[in-house]
């Protein structure tokens, strides 16, 4: 099972319509101006899907000579490159999980395993609470700090909260922080929303 999104199964035509119904931060809702015209013509560059895309805009240079090309302004370009990167989390230190006994870190970093994505991939384990929180940080934005906290509010993987319904984790997952303390952000429906729908682009094109 792969850490990230396979980019390479996402078609381009299907992103669009992601971007369309996804809750995107303010900075980046320029994506959706002139959206049909402009992956259109990203398509007709032979552009099939996500992996060529970020491959073609991997470079100042690159967006410039794309954006010559196509007419598409390399503002929009820059920050599609940007949205496209969103789609693939860095992997977090395993030492930065809450309350980890330091032993399994100790012995993992030994074994060479440092980060959410090696444990992940490793083979290890399939039901711990580590390869759990390993999972949930897969999902954009949420840390390790946050996959802790989903953890004990019951949502412990990827399937589970890609089915939840945002109203019903947000109590779970307030609940669990008003007793713990582990964050002093103040998440919301969008937030919780946010996750499950990401988290569902993750079953969906990567497992």
């Amino acid at each position: 099972m792969p850490y990230n999104l396979d980019l390479a199964v996402l078609a381009v035509r299907d992103y669009k319509e992601l971007l369309k119904s996804q809750n995107l931060l303010p900075g980046r809702r320029i994506l959706r101006q002139d959206i049909d015209h402009n992956f259109n013509v990203i398509e007709r560059q032979g552009i099939a899907n996500l992996a060529q895309l970020k491959k073609q805009l991997a470079a100042p240079q690159k967006i410039v000579s794309f954006a010559a090309i196509t007419g598409i302004p390399a503002d929009y370009l820059t920050i599609l490159k940007r949205e496209i990167g969103s789609l693939e989390q860095k992997p977090v230190p395993l030492a930065s999980f809450p309350d980890l006994d330091g032993n399994i870190v100790s012995s993992l970093n030994s074994r060479g395993i440092k980060t959410s994505r090696e444990y992940f991939e490793s083979g290890l384990a399939g039901t711990d609470e580590l390869f759990c929180l390993c999972d949930l940080v897969r999902i954009n934005g949420v840390g390790a700090v946050a996959a802790k906290t989903f953890y004990e509010a019951g949502y412990r993987s990827v399937a589970e909260v890609a089915c939840a319904e945002a109203a019903v984790m947000l109590r779970k997952v307030a609940v669990v922080n008003e007793a713990r303390q582990y964050y002093k952000a103040k998440l919301g429906l969008k937030d919780m929303q946010f996750c499950i729908d990401f988290a569902s682009l993750l079953i969906k094109y990567g497992g």
